[in-house]
């Protein structure tokens, strides 16, 4: 199965090329495109606007001025609310079994991972683990993929 683009802006040179037939040249701008790609996250955010059966978890590597660093924390209950990024490039994709996001500021890049937990409880529990050095193994096992819940929306 193939990686499939959720929604990014890191893609300025495609758009541009695309839009070509429909502005001109002097409309397609960084400025243009931003604003453009904007309205877009929020369409996908009202495309993704699904309860999941339990909790959102992301965990972190983080591209920081010092080093990578990993991470965890809660999202929410609801697919949109994985769209939040403060970063310059941000691509959320799913890959053959999870969604994940790749998130590139002036420091490095992040990359997240996103699972649901069956309850905030559980996931509460899950985060407590990670923070004592749980494996990536373990915590995929007591979790299950984000992926089916986009996969619906778009009929993958």
């Amino acid at each position: 199965m193939k990686k499939r683009t959720i929604w990014s802006n890191n893609d300025y040179e495609e758009w541009g090329d695309a839009m070509r037939e429909e502005i001109t040249e002097e409309e397609i701008t960084p400025e243009y495109y931003a604003f453009c790609r904007e309205i877009d996250l929020g369409d996908e955010r009202c495309n993704l606007n699904v309860e999941v059966d339990g909790c959102i978890i992301a965990f972190a590597s983080l591209g920081l001025w010092d080093g990578r660093r990993e991470g965890a924390g809660i999202i929410g209950t609801n697919v949109k609310d994985i769209l939040n990024s403060e970063c310059d490039y941000v691509t959320w994709y799913c890959d053959t079994y999870n969604v994940r996001c790749d998130a590139i500021h002036h420091d490095g890049t992040n990359h997240y991972l996103y699972r649901v937990a069956e309850s905030r409880e559980k996931a509460q529990r899950i985060l407590e683990k990670f923070g004592r050095g749980m494996i990536e193994k373990k915590f995929r096992r007591m979790t299950k993929s984000l992926r089916p819940y986009i996969a619906n929306v778009y009929g993958w």
